[in-house]
């Protein structure tokens, strides 16, 4: 269900993308544009800022980031790279533990409880995903999720400096869950695990910045995060839509 659904926003997303590349097999009259920027819009009041820190982002992806990502994964070896993933994938169960608990769902908590104890005592610490090899579920959980639970409204949407889409409820989320994740890796200094848990997130996912050409880009991401985070609250799983 999850890959059907991602298959059918990367079409969406693509479809209007060649729509607007191609003005002169599809040309857009006033209307037509006004038509798409509705079906793609979402609560944004805050537009002019959140765009202004959208190309900030790009800015920091392009001149600095995607390069360091780059040579860390030409100096890094695949299988070194899957350790490191598979360590800080292991950190999420406790966000997931923790936040199943705050929502009362104490069969999903033991879900979470019994990846995390299996990965980090079979897999080392986390760096080997036996839990999957078990064939056990993957629960997900956030704060955001959890305030969602107990009806807290989304918020406007909110663009954060260098971290990307959000609404203002998720964003409040994200310090807690950073808070509690940030608990597991209590013996390793912060200076080393935040830039190499940001570094191996953007290796791991294809989207860049402007890489449609598409005026709408925008709009695009912004329609995207919106159903990511309306599937995550309906059936609180996680998935990857290309990192966005």
């Amino acid at each position: 269900m999850k890959n059907k659904l991602f298959f059918l926003l990367l079409f969406s997303f693509l479809s209007f993308s060649m729509m607007a590349e191609t003005p002169e097999n599809n040309p857009l009259e006033k209307d037509e544009i006004q038509e798409i920027t509705e079906y793609f819009g979402d609560y944004d009041p805050w537009e002019a800022f959140n765009r202004r820190v959208y190309h900030f982002n790009y800015g920091f992806d392009k001149y600095f980031f995607v390069p360091v990502v780059e040579g860390y994964r030409k100096i890094t070896p695949d299988f070194v790279q899957h350790r490191i993933s598979h360590f800080f994938d292991n950190t999420k169960n406790i966000n997931s533990f923790g936040n199943a608990l705050a929502q009362t769902k104490g069969r999903k908590a033991l879900r979470a409880l019994g990846r995390l104890s299996i990965n980090t005592i079979l897999g080392l610490g986390g760096l080997f995903d036996v839990a999957s090899a078990l064939g056990m579920p993957k629960p997900y959980e956030d704060f955001g999720l959890t305030l969602a639970h107990y009806g807290v409204p989304r918020g406007p949407y909110l663009i954060l400096p260098l971290l990307g889409p959000s609404y203002l409820r998720d964003a409040f989320g994200i310090i807690v869950d950073n808070k509690l994740a940030g608990s597991s890796e209590i013996s390793l200094p912060k200076r080393y695990t935040l830039p190499l848990s940001a570094i191996d997130k953007k290796s791991r996912v294809p989207f860049r910045f402007y890489g449609t050409n598409s005026p709408f880009e925008y709009e695009y991401v912004r329609f995207l995060y919106k159903k990511y985070r309306t599937v995550q609250e309906e059936t609180h799983q996680n998935f990857n839509i290309g990192g966005i």
